[in-house]
């Protein structure tokens, strides 16, 4: 883990002395997040200010990198580019994340956050559910394998009934 992002803070703290963090962190060091991508020795960028409105605690900060998914047309890697804003206020009820106008709330159990697990969502959140190439990829890969030709025997498929088909022509 990066010395730069410890895992486990105390927001109020952080937000009482107006903390900021920056740097890099590896995809491989989100669990959620390495399964979804290609690719988990990639790093993201990221800056994180953490400072109070009034007496709500509020974490802003920026996500930067580019994230290696699987076409789920084509099944080959593409990558995605990650430009994330964020702004969360701690809430401690639902209550509170309703009377929210202009931040996503966080709902803090406890006295201490997860700072990878809030990143780590933030980038799911920003992931695509079924992540595709831009082009049509599938007539670009047809197109490319137009000149490869598959001999009858391999195209035709099995017939299950054609044996049926034939008792039925000797038995007219």
């Amino acid at each position: 883990m990066s010395d730069k992002f410890p895992d486990l803070i105390d927001p109020l703290l952080f937000a009482e002395r107006r903390g900021a963090l920056s740097g890099d962190i590896k995809i491989a060091q989100f669990e959620r997040l390495a399964d979804s991508v290609i690719d988990d020795g990639a790093a993201v960028n990221v800056s994180i200010e953490f400072g109070k409105e009034g007496k709500r605690i509020v974490i802003a900060g920026h996500i930067a990198g580019v994230a290696g998914l699987e076409c789920q047309s084509c099944l080959q890697a593409m990558a995605w580019p990650l430009d994330i804003d964020f702004k969360l206020a701690v809430v401690s009820s639902l209550q509170e994340a309703k009377q929210l106008d202009d931040c996503e709330p966080l709902l803090l159990d406890g006295d201490t956050l997860s700072l990878i697990a809030v990143l780590e969502d933030e980038i799911l959140l920003a992931l695509p559910d079924y992540p595709r190439h831009e082009h049509n990829c599938l007539a670009h890969n047809r197109s490319e394998d137009a000149g490869y030709s598959a001999t009858d025997s391999q195209t035709k498929a099995n017939n299950p009934f054609s044996v049926l088909a034939k008792l039925k022509k000797t038995g007219d």
